[in-house]
């Protein structure tokens, strides 16, 4: 399909609360391949940000690798809301665990006033888990935040600060709709050149392919594709990609580690206008591990996080949810904080993407929060999301 003009508008800047810092960081999008970036003249480069807290600056050059120090809901109207979210495995039996105190869960956040947006996630922090991050996002995309909205429901899970990865300028997150039909001017600046990539399909080790059983149970399965058989039927829906982000990182589990997890969430402003329709932004949280080879974080029915999958417990109808004020998601939907939790096996060579893209168009775009990675003493069966706490 023919991406739709994109709707755009000149930048007035706002306040956003707590929105203090923006980072500008290009890196390699696959181990085998430059970042789409690297060819769009960006280089190095310097990004400032707004609020009343001020701002630090961020640099990034092209292609570049940054190696760590060695070896760690609530529903729209207030109520509380429990219970697993998504369990694909087979919930404890099988259960792996350190068998006393767990020094891999050991973690001192190192995100204070950082411009680092691995550190903003509690990767990478002095004397614990070394690792080796590529970061493929366009610098307008990607952003270190302290907070988001009226109130605290996007406050940091992990230290100081969290990094959110856009389709769309992150400079305008400040930039508040005065109503229903002028959200769509908020947010939704596409890139240019767009990502420079192969619309239809994503950089390795990512695929838009079911494995078609279930890989706790058949490990011949692992490597053939998405174990969690989420993401293909929501990509389908388009078959094209566009303002492709990514973080990824790579690093050897550590002894007594059993489990990953780490917390998200998702905004579009894609709501409600293009519910059910191909316009249908995704995040993606990709596990490549000898155990598992797929995607791990999921709404509450099962699916990949998308408009047209995931379940918004923040619904802006009227522009009066705290949780969006002084914000461009005004008038658009979002989750809560939600945290995903995959097995995996100490000493193991892993890699995590985390990926966020737009389906079908260029325009009306979303973000993902990212924070509080954290090393379990527990796992077993396949990976789950569930609310925060």
């Amino acid at each position: 399909m023919t991406p739709r003009p994109p709707q755009t508008r000149p930048f007035a800047a706002r306040r956003c609360a707590s929105l203090v810092i923006f980072v500008a960081v290009v890196g390699c999008g696959d181990n085998a391949e430059d970042s789409p970036w690297d060819d769009a003249g960006q280089g190095s480069a310097t990004a400032t940000g707004t609020g009343s807290a001020g701002a630090s600056a961020g640099n990034g050059s092209a292609g570049e690798e940054a190696t760590a120090a060695d070896d760690g809901m609530t529903d729209g109207d207030g109520s509380a809301t429990a219970g697993i979210i998504y369990d694909l495995g087979g919930g404890s039996e099988g259960v792996a665990d350190s068998g006393g105190s767990c020094e891999a869960a050991s973690h001192t956040p190192c995100d204070a006033g950082t411009a680092d947006p691995l550190a903003a996630m509690g990767l990478g922090c002095a004397g614990e888990t070394a690792i080796t991050s590529m970061v493929g996002a366009h610098p307008d995309g990607i952003a270190i935040l302290e907070g988001f909205g009226d109130n605290g429901t996007y406050a940091p899970t992990e230290g100081d600060s969290y990094v959110v990865l856009s389709t769309g300028h992150v400079s305008q997150l400040g930039d508040e709709p005065t109503g229903p039909g002028d959200q769509i001017f908020h947010c939704n600046q596409w890139f240019e050149p767009n990502d420079g990539m192969d619309t239809s399909s994503f950089p390795a080790p990512i695929v838009a392919q079911d494995v078609g059983g279930d890989c706790v149970a058949d490990s011949s399965l692992v490597g053939s594709g998405d174990c969690s058989n989420t993401i293909a039927s929501q990509f389908a829906q388009s078959g094209s990609k566009f303002d492709y982000q990514e973080i990824r990182v790579s690093m050897t589990v550590p002894a007594n580690a059993y489990a990953l997890s780490f917390d998200f969430a998702y905004l579009t402003t894609e709501w409600p206008v293009f519910s059910g329709e191909p316009y249908n932004d995704m995040f993606i949280a990709w596990l490549e591990a000898p155990d598992w080879t797929g995607n791990i974080s999921f709404d509450d029915n099962g699916n990949a996080l998308s408009l047209n999958a995931a379940f918004f417990d923040f619904q802006d109808t009227n522009g009066t949810l705290p949780e969006f004020g002084g914000t461009c998601l005004r008038y658009g939907a979002g989750t809560p904080w939600l945290t995903s939790t995959a097995p995996v096996t100490p000493g193991d060579e892993i890699q995590l993407v985390f990926a966020i893209f737009d389906l079908d168009d260029v325009n009306l775009d979303s973000l993902v929060f990212l924070d509080n990675f954290q090393w379990q003493c527990e796992g077993g069966g396949g990976p789950i999301t569930e609310p925060v706490g």
